[in-house]
């Protein structure tokens, strides 16, 4: 093979996009982290009993494993696939046969040492390659791949609602970054940083500038667009949401763009339609904060707000469902003679028999699942389906979550009993403290009683009741012995039913209910299954959106 010439300059713009992708992820992190003290220091004397403490002991130590285990799969996946790509140009510039390439002064001046050579040759590398588009492309452009990539892409828009839904309710001081590290890094380390948030922020944090609120400087609070955003855009009030029709248009967007993935690969437009799919799944997060309040409702009760937020995810659900079952279709038929081979196969060790073997005695399904092998790319995604299935599966036990609220969001056939609807004037105290009426004339008390005493004849409940009451029989009132302690009956008198006031109600929030101290794994089980049938998208709309309808 003859060398290929140079066809770029050396540029530094991907360098420093390369840069500043691993600088955001870091600086995200570590903004992700205080937050996070944050709502731990913001908890109020009601979430530091036993309970909650030993909750937090025992779950938070899994989830940060998870998110450890997530980010070193997506790094070490990352290296491999960026060392195969830069062996596959040095193979086509010739750069792996030294005797056969000669430095053009033009590009690259005199190297004073093999450590300076190296380095411009992954700046021509990063000029000549497009590192994001390929990996990208490589999982797009097969069936079989695209069947892992797709259930990513699927799930990223339910992880956007949930982000929404959630992070606003609770007042979570990040949420935008939680998005940005899971097109960064991978969905699962950001599914399971999320998991962190939700368990450290039980109940809904005071907003900012309240009494009590115990934030230390956050890194991305204090820059200027967010003092500008302030000045200029008005905060939403308590249960105010986006209008239902506004949200499925947003998810119809979303779901639109990912079925136009696969005939986009191999295109010049390829790479629009993939930043328009990451661009899109900002938008649950963007428009309550720009949207005015006349876009949305305001609802009386936060479970009011259940019947929009189940007809949301049950619309994820059901557009996951019919585009899993048909990139399942399409893989399960594509029989397209070496499909596993790709623009880095060069240096892929295949054994060319034994995949040919291989490929003609299994099943469909399982060539579906050996596509991960096919390049580091697509392993990185496929672990990544794993570790969000394995989380959601462990978040469904943790939490013990409703199996009816999980079908009722993930099937929009499915309909539960039906739920109470709550407003101003139907809230009522759940023990309400009624004043003792006062005794009337000739009527008997229900609660007198009278004691036999030995030696004398019981006397009948209408007399004691006179007698005690001080009535005679001319219907004159006698001073009768006294009885209790008047004073305290006064005080019963005095003491009316509280009843909140209708601003109360609509500043209402709940918090998170301490679940058991063992795991039900009945949700997990469902929640496993719908991913094994239904795809990691619908699995994740109905138990993140049964999490959303729960408290």
């Amino acid at each position: 093979m003859a060398p290929v010439p140079f066809q770029h300059p050396v540029r530094y713009t991907p360098l420093g996009l390369v840069a500043a992708h691993l600088t955001s992820i870091v600086y995200l992190v570590y903004a992700i982290a205080v937050s996070l003290y944050s709502s731990y220091k913001s908890l109020g004397p009601a979430q530091d009993t036993r309970s909650r403490l030993a909750q937090r002991r025992r779950l938070v130590p899994i989830f940060f494993g998870l998110s450890v285990v997530a980010l070193s799969v997506a790094a070490y996946t990352s290296v491999s696939s960026a060392t195969l790509s830069y062996k596959t140009w040095a193979h086509e510039h010739g750069l792996d046969q030294p005797e056969g390439f000669g430095l053009d002064e033009e590009i690259f001046p005199e190297p004073k040492s093999s450590i300076q050579l190296n380095s411009l040759y992954i700046l021509q590398w990063l000029s000549d390659t497009s590192i994001y588009s390929d990996g990208l492309e490589i999982v797009t452009e097969k069936a079989r791949r695209f069947w892992w990539g797709q259930q990513v892409d699927l799930a990223m828009v339910t992880f956007s609602a949930v982000l929404s839904f959630e992070g606003r309710r609770r007042n979570i001081p990040l949420i935008t970054p939680f998005l940005v590290l899971a097109h960064l890094v991978n969905l699962s380390f950001a599914l399971n940083l999320f998991y962190l948030a939700l368990l450290l922020t039980p109940s809904p944090l005071l907003s900012e500038g309240s009494d009590g609120l115990e934030v230390p400087i956050v890194p991305l609070r204090s820059s200027r667009l967010v003092r500008l955003r302030d000045k200029f855009i008005t905060s939403k009030p308590k249960n105010w949401h986006l209008h239902p029709l506004i949200l499925l248009t947003i998810t119809i967007l979303n779901y639109g763009s990912i079925l136009l993935l696969p005939y986009a690969a191999g295109t010049p437009s390829f790479l629009n339609v993939a930043l328009l799919t990451r661009t899109l799944t900002f938008l649950p997060l963007i428009l309550p904060e720009i949207a005015p309040v006349r876009w949305g409702t305001i609802y009386s009760h936060p479970h009011d707000a259940y019947k929009s937020f189940t007809m949301v995810f049950q619309a994820m659900s059901a557009a996951s469902f019919v585009l899993h079952v048909k990139s399942s279709i399409t893989g399960l038929i594509y029989n397209t003679p070496n499909s596993h081979y790709h623009r880095h196969s060069a240096f892929i060790p295949w054994d060319v028999e034994e995949r040919t073997r291989w490929e003609r005695g299994t099943t469909a399904i399982s060539k579906i699942l050996g596509s991960m092998y096919d390049h580091p790319a697509v392993k990185g995604v496929a672990c990544d389906v794993l570790i969000c299935a394995l989380s959601l599966g462990l978040w469904a036990a943790i939490r013990a979550t409703n199996i009816q609220h999980i079908l009722e969001s993930g099937i929009p056939t499915y309909s539960s009993r039906p739920k109470i609807q709550h407003s101003i004037e139907d809230i009522e105290p759940l023990t309400p403290i009624k004043p003792d009426p006062e005794p009337a004339e000739n009527m008997p008390s229900e609660h007198a009683m009278t004691l036999r005493r030995r030696g004398r004849p019981a006397k009948s409940r209408v007399g004691s009741v006179a007698s005690s009451s001080g009535f005679s029989e001319e219907g004159t009132v006698t001073p009768g012995r006294k009885r209790g302690r008047p004073k305290k009956a006064k005080q019963h008198e005095e003491e009316k039913a509280y009843e909140p006031a209708p601003s109360e109600t609509k500043e209402l929030v709940e918090g998170d209910i301490v679940p058991a101290n063992e795991m039900d794994w009945e949700p997990a089980a469902l929640a496993w299954g719908l991913v094994a049938f239904a795809g990691l998208g619908s699995a994740s709309a109905g138990v993140l959106g049964g999490e959303c309808i729960s408290r």
